[in-house]
């Protein structure tokens, strides 16, 4: 098999396992608006295997450059200049992720999420308890989104130079 048949298999794998994941939560979904309660177990199980799996195919068939929030590649070499450029995009790719979510934390707080506002010290219920929340879930959210951007990038990075050198020693 070469390279372009390869890459069209692992295209199709991965579609294939985004249709069998997305059906999965669909199910799950469905479940959950019907009595406010998620008991398919068999649509769990698939839904955590997909993960597996996904690993699986991203090892058997791929090795994409990590991209950037607006679709660009990514570079992907060992240089410190490279390192730097994947490094800015991944903190603006937290970034923009944490600003997201601190609105929707403080949207859903405005209007009303009572079981949010409950767990809130008192003390901390009032506009000061916004204003502290959102900048912790910008700060959490920042560090979580931007480790997980560093480690799957930096994975996809090497392994698209383990594959390079692969294909020039073939």
């Amino acid at each position: 098999m070469d390279e372009r048949q390869e890459l069209n298999a692992g295209r199709a794998a991965m579609i294939t396992l985004m249709v069998v994941c997305l059906g999965a939560l669909g199910v799950l979904v469905w479940d959950y608006l019907q009595d406010e309660e998620v008991t398919n177990t068999g649509a769990i199980i698939v839904l955590l295997g997909s993960g597996g799996l996904f690993w699986l195919f991203n090892r058997m068939f791929g090795a994409e450059a990590p991209r950037s929030v607006l679709g660009h590649e990514l570079p992907t070499g060992p240089t410190p200049e490279e390192k730097a450029v994947r490094r800015r995009s991944y903190a603006l790719d937290a970034g923009l992720f944490s600003v997201a979510l601190a609105v929707l934390s403080v949207g859903g707080l405005l209007l009303g999420d009572a079981q949010g506002m409950g767990e809130l010290p008192a003390a901390l219920q009032g506009t000061t308890g916004l204003v502290v929340g959102a900048l912790l879930s910008l700060v959490a959210g920042f560090v979580v989104f931007f480790g997980l951007n560093y480690l799957g990038g930096e994975q996809q990075a090497r392994a698209v130079e383990r594959k390079l050198a692969r294909l020039e020693n073939a």
